[in-house]
């Protein structure tokens, strides 16, 4: 078939393998996805009143097992689906943490709408401890409404500066961070990013 020809023939193999096992993965958030892939911008609400600007991209994950990672308990419900993905958060500082993302989507199959979802996100560097904090939610039509059930504080200073000193040793009940991520794109976080910081 030539070089293109057996290109092709790859790149339609590939799609099909995504049809049959994530199909929601061509369907993310009320739009027609068809890289498999969604990304969103977000204002991120703490309960002290602190604002952050929160980029998040994700996509299914064949490379990790399915039984792997966190649970949220027995009862959760199946198919389970691996994420992996990027995402940026800015503070009105003017600071810019990059994260890696790996997760779940529970349940989905044909679609996302409603489905359970847990993504845990990693700083990027070698020094430790690292900044991390897991967000849950799921997508109501093109919104995607997270809460980090309480353990983005573990990591923050009371000022809203990220550090990689944690501030508490656990979850404090009462501190918690909340975002409601839409489809957006680089230039929609920069916008973001810069109202903050004025």
């Amino acid at each position: 078939m030539g070089c293109i020809g057996s290109l092709l023939f790859v790149f339609l193999l590939v799609l099909a393998l995504y049809a049959l096992i994530v199909p929601w993965a061509f369907h993310i958030g009320g739009r027609w996805t068809p890289t498999t892939s969604w990304q969103g911008v977000g204002r991120l609400r703490d309960s002290a009143g602190q604002q952050y600007g929160l980029q998040l991209s994700f996509f299914p994950d064949f490379s990790r097992r399915r039984g792997s990672g966190m649970h949220f308990g027995p009862a959760m419900p199946t198919p389970r689906s691996s994420l992996r993905g990027k995402a940026l958060v800015c503070t009105a500082g003017g600071l810019r943490i990059p994260f890696d993302v790996r997760g779940d989507m529970y349940g989905a199959w044909l679609h996302s709408e409603g489905k359970l979802l847990r993504l845990d996100l990693g700083e990027q560097t070698k020094n430790k401890p690292k900044r991390h904090f897991t967000l849950h939610g799921s997508f109501h039509g093109p919104e995607l409404p997270l809460d980090d059930n309480k353990s983005m504080f573990m990591y923050l200073q009371p000022d809203g500066k990220l550090t990689p000193t944690r501030s508490y040793t656990s979850p404090v009940p009462e501190k918690h961070a909340t975002v409601t991520l839409q489809w957006a794109n680089d230039a929609d976080f920069d916008r973001l990013c810069g109202e903050l910081r004025r």
